[in-house]
């Protein structure tokens, strides 16, 4: 019984996510997702009583995935800092319609908009860390923290935001592509505060990017 249970509420997120990513989230609710699984509605609210706490659960994965990635040993230089961040992009794109729904969610529920700010600290303090370390190593322009705070702010709007441009610039069908050409505008951004060495690392990058 508890592997059924288990197989079922996986088989509800998988279905979810899915119809999100294709139809968006406020198009999808419990009546659609049910038809589309061939169950009863009861099945679902079973393990998500609300839409919110199915969303919920997809937000802990985002958070535990990205964690997953930030957490693994890198590759030293900017290579290593725009190899991590290539797979961020493609987890991302897993999750893209909690993303592009993200600030509406954040408006409409306190509780979780809290949640979220707490965890772009600790994200902010991590890729704060990383610059510095990059700078460090010689791979970026000495930085002071007070030019440091409008490069931080670029980078979280780029990493946050990317997947919204591009479903506007109707890039969104093509996961590679898009991909592809946001780490690309990603380097490119970096491109400006890279030493000779760092910018080395970005050539070699993109270069396998095509």
């Amino acid at each position: 019984m508890p592997n059924t249970k288990i197989s079922a509420k996986e088989l509800i997120i998988a279905k979810a996510l899915e119809m999100y990513n294709n139809c968006g989230v406020e198009y999808v609710g419990v009546r659609e997702l049910a038809k589309e699984l061939g169950i009863k509605g009861g099945n679902i609210t079973y393990y998500f009583p609300t839409k919110n706490d199915l969303l919920r659960e997809i937000s802990n994965r985002v958070t535990e995935s990205n964690a997953e990635i930030l957490g693994k040993s890198k590759i030293p230089g900017l290579y290593g800092f725009l190899e991590m961040n290539r797979l961020l992009y493609f987890n991302q794109y897993k999750y893209r319609s909690y993303f592009i729904s993200l600030p509406l969610w954040l408006q409409q529920d306190v509780e979780f908009a809290q949640t979220y700010q707490a965890m772009q600290v600790s994200r902010r303090v991590t890729f704060t860390q990383e610059l510095k370390t990059l700078a460090t190593g010689g791979y970026l322009l000495a930085i002071s923290d007070e030019d440091l705070a409008p490069l931080l702010a670029a980078l979280s709007i780029t990493n946050r935001l990317w997947i919204s441009e591009a479903t506007l610039d109707g890039l969104i069908a093509d996961e590679k592509l898009v991909v592809n050409t946001y780490l690309g505008r990603l380097a490119g951004l970096l491109n400006f505060i890279a030493s000779e060495k760092g910018k080395a690392d970005i050539r070699k990058f993109l270069k396998e990017l095509k």
